[in-house]
């Protein structure tokens, strides 16, 4: 099996497993009125660490798997994840990829671009738009600091996964060597 097909594989595995550990979260916390999003986190560690097509691929598959149960038209997460891991695609070689923090802080500012322009095309949807801006900023700052705390975890369960399934991706550091 290649092993841009096992990366693809394991990581859309995962973010399967965080989108629905995330289900039964925000079903649990209901009585507050907060959701909590993992946009960023679910396609940043891809969009960092693999070659563009695997990582597209990812965002794609993970964008459908959220659309399958979000109340919204199909394909508007996949096409968003998608983008979202063309810009990042084209960032990353500014970065240093290889460091957890700053595939957390990608997660965050990512996941800060895609709530804020769900948002934005979910405000004309609300009976009442102020109302709404606010319940979206206050998920937008819940999700946030989930995010940071448990963006570590979630990276570390990434890239030990594809360490035993044998598709870990080449380092920046190793390709030049």
């Amino acid at each position: 099996m290649p092993t841009a097909f096992r990366q693809v594989f394991v990581l859309c595995l995962c973010a399967c497993l965080l989108q629905s550990l995330a289900g039964q979260f925000n079903h649990l916390i209901t009585s507050f009125a907060i959701t909590l999003d993992f946009a960023g986190l679910l396609i940043a560690f891809a969009a960092l660490r693999l070659p563009f097509r695997p990582a597209l691929i990812v965002a794609l598959f993970t964008g459908l798997w959220v659309d399958a149960y979000d109340p919204v038209s199909f394909g508007r997460h996949a096409f968003l994840y998608g983008l979202a891991v063309c810009l990042i695609h084209q960032l990353r070689d500014r970065l240093p990829r290889e460091e957890t923090f700053v595939c957390v802080v990608t997660a965050l500012f990512t996941n800060l671009a895609l709530c804020v322009l769900a948002g934005f095309l979910d405000l004309g949807a609300l009976p009442d738009a102020g109302d709404g801006a606010l319940r979206l900023l206050a998920d937008l700052v819940a999700s946030q600091l989930a995010t940071a705390l448990i963006g570590p975890w979630f990276i570390a369960l990434q890239l030990r996964s594809l360490q035993l399934a044998r598709a870990e991706p080449v380092s920046a550091l190793r390709r030049y060597a």
